[in-house]
């Protein structure tokens, strides 16, 4: 909800002095050490006159601190902006800020006019970023959120349709130590899947498949399916969901997890923003609601349909396949 005028109008600016501090790498190369003016300028190989004010503009956002002629991250910026920790986003931000030059077609789309592709040199992310930075958000609280929602007490087996980064299932196998979960998903993010998790000691219960969730099978008589983040359209959902219908076990387990709008709604604020990038993306795909995905799972057959809050930005959907 929009309360202060003053932020709005200087919100574009914002974004764009972080995500270009971001991508010049300023809060990792300061990281926790404290530098001065024409320390930045060169490691960033940049004109420090012109360098100046962006470091001025971050001390005002509060991501940067300045004492004694030098400069120094603020807590935020060293959980956040820093290169290699946990909680890095810098990947998420600068990968959103590139999309949105898509948004000024917007207007078009909704009168009914074609989507026009455009691209900027230098600002087409490859798979690894995008992975990353999906990742980046299941560990702002989603990953964590979905273990303590899902009950799997009981279950071996689970696929983790499209499950990229392999965070949930990852997540969900430190819960659950007798659960094996099987990411189905395409070659060259499999790669990227086997690199993010070579480090956790739950890797032994991760199976990698190469494979297409919309055409191919999820598995045989498979206790549980994960859909996270996957399901957006009116005529893949059908599809998806019969596909994890065919691949349970009776009494099988379908966790649908996502950023849904909720019409009419006040909340939540990033679904309801997710559903309009979608149609930036792709106008002529029905877009997924709560209630569309709530009929489309009762239509396949799945009973015992519960979709709740997950975080303050997405929403879980369980249900259970029926004889």
């Amino acid at each position: 909800m929009i309360t202060n005028i003053s932020d709005l109008l200087s919100a574009h600016w914002q974004i764009g002095v972080i995500v270009t501090a971001i991508r010049l790498r300023i809060f990792s190369i300061i990281a926790d050490q404290k530098l001065e003016l024409n320390e930045i300028a060169a490691k960033c190989e940049a004109d420090s006159d012109r360098i100046e004010p962006l470091l001025d503009a971050c001390i005002s956002l509060g991501l940067l601190e300045f004492e004694n002629k030098k400069y120094q991250n603020s807590h935020f910026s060293l959980v956040y902006f820093v290169e290699g920790k946990r909680f890095y986003v810098g990947d998420c931000l600068t990968l959103m800020n590139n999309e949105s030059i898509q948004w000024f077609q917007l207007p078009d789309l909704i009168r009914g006019k074609e989507r026009k592709k455009i691209e900027l040199p230098g600002l087409k992310a490859d798979s690894k970023t995008f992975i990353t930075a999906m990742n980046s958000i299941g560990l702002l609280g989603e990953a964590e959120a979905l273990k303590d929602m899902v009950d799997l007490a009981g279950c071996k087996t689970m696929t983790d349709a499209g499950g990229g980064s392999g965070l949930y299932s990852i997540t969900l196998c430190q819960k659950y130590p007798h659960l094996t979960s099987t990411i189905l998903d395409v070659k060259d993010t499999l790669e990227v899947t086997r690199e993010l998790i070579e480090n956790h000691k739950e890797r032994n219960q991760i199976i990698l498949k190469e494979g297409d969730f919309m055409k191919d099978p999820l598995g045989k008589n498979v206790d549980a399916v994960l859909l996270s983040d996957v399901i957006y359209g009116h005529s893949e959902a059908k599809i998806l969901l019969q596909n994890a219908w065919d691949s349970l076990v009776v009494n099988g387990v379908l966790i649908v997890r996502g950023y849904y709008a909720n019409p009419k709604k006040s909340g939540p604020l990033f679904g309801a923003l997710f559903a309009v990038k979608q149609m930036v993306d792709d106008p002529q795909r029905k877009i997924m609601t709560l209630s569309m995905l709530k009929r489309n799972v009762k239509d396949v057959g799945f009973e015992n349909v519960k979709a709740t809050p997950l975080t303050e930005y997405s929403f879980i959907l369980t249900c259970k396949k029926g004889n």
